[in-house]
């Protein structure tokens, strides 16, 4: 598999887990605003500051209104990371390896973008949730379909590298905002859109009944080895799928090898971690520290498509 496939395949996958990630938190965070009394400029900077450019924005416009940030972190394609933005290079992604890919799969992913592309942001602002819904609805099929139907080969295994790395770096962002603007003095209505952003509340609630504490919450999503989305979880499977590259015909790469060792260091310091160290160590400062973490294993795995037509698997 040359680099240019690998790394077509590498970021369909982020692209699809990223789209999801965007459509689950601004969900809850618009329906938890439209309960507030007062629908002030400070939510919805919130959303601004997550998911795209403060002064790119405030240069176009002078307040954080309700439609100007929805049409920014959704419909704007001069915001690289807008849903829009994203389901264009996640289709563009999966077009340059068409030939690689079931044609469900291709279908899948083509109609989510010719189906977007027709939403216009006044149709969006009277069906939000239906809008939102239908957006996590397109990932999951997207998803189901590449499960249901992808050879456990090379390519499945790459696919599954760029979800896992997104997922992972997505939950300690959304920890960092939270925990940067609250500390560790969470309202139950914050911790409950937490929970929520990450579809993790009936989750919560099975491994820990009712025990809705801040610990608790950074426990569950930092450290839970059965919760999907949990940093922890998330990269067990990162590395998994790394590890079965080299079970192919030549084995694995050093560069790639280079990478598992960082993922592995990172979840063997997850997995003996109690939540009691993260706090006296600070969660703001910990957190930080995750997310470049993430970040640099994200470089490294890119350095290994800079090459044209460079090998990721040694034959």
């Amino acid at each position: 598999m040359i680099g240019r496939i690998a790394e077509s395949l590498y970021w369909l996958g982020r692209y699809l887990e990223r789209i999801e990630n965007h459509a689950r938190l601004i969900d809850v965070d618009y329906h938890r605003q439209t309960t507030h009394t007062e629908r002030d400029q400070y939510p919805w900077k919130e959303l601004v500051e997550t998911l795209a450019d403060v002064g790119i924005f405030q240069k176009q416009n002078p307040t954080y209104t309700e439609s100007a940030v929805l049409n920014t972190i959704v419909f704007d394609q001069n915001n690289t990371n807008s849903i829009r933005s994203c389901v264009t290079s996640a289709r563009s992604n999966a077009q340059a390896i068409r030939e690689r890919l079931p044609s469900e799969l291709w279908d899948a992913i083509n109609g989510f973008h010719l189906w977007l592309n027709d939403q216009k942001l006044k149709d969006m602002l009277t069906y939000p949730h239906t809008f939102f819904e239908q957006i996590k609805n397109q990932t999951a099929l997207f998803q189901g379909i590449s499960a249901s139907t992808m050879l456990r080969g090379q390519e499945w295994h790459m696919l599954q590298v760029g979800k896992y790395l997104e997922r992972a770096e997505n939950t300690l962002r959304i920890l960092r905002i939270v925990y940067r603007e609250n500390g560790m003095d969470l309202s139950y209505g914050d911790a409950l859109a937490l929970l929520k952003s990450v579809s993790g509340y009936e989750a919560f609630r099975k491994c820990l009944s009712n025990k809705m504490s801040t610990d608790n919450i950074l426990d569950f999503l930092m450290l839970s080895p059965v919760f999907p989305r949990s940093t922890r979880f998330s990269l067990c499977h990162l590395n998994e799928h790394l590890a079965r590259l080299s079970d192919f015909r030549g084995g694995i790469s050093p560069s790639i090898e280079n990478v598992r060792k960082s993922i592995g260091k990172m979840h063997a310091q997850l997995d003996y971690m109690d939540p009691s160290e993260i706090v006296r160590t600070g969660v703001a400062d910990f957190l930080d520290l995750e997310v470049r973490r993430c970040n640099a294993i994200g470089s490294a795995i890119g350095k290994m498509f800079s090459a044209k037509g460079v090998s990721v698997l040694s034959f």
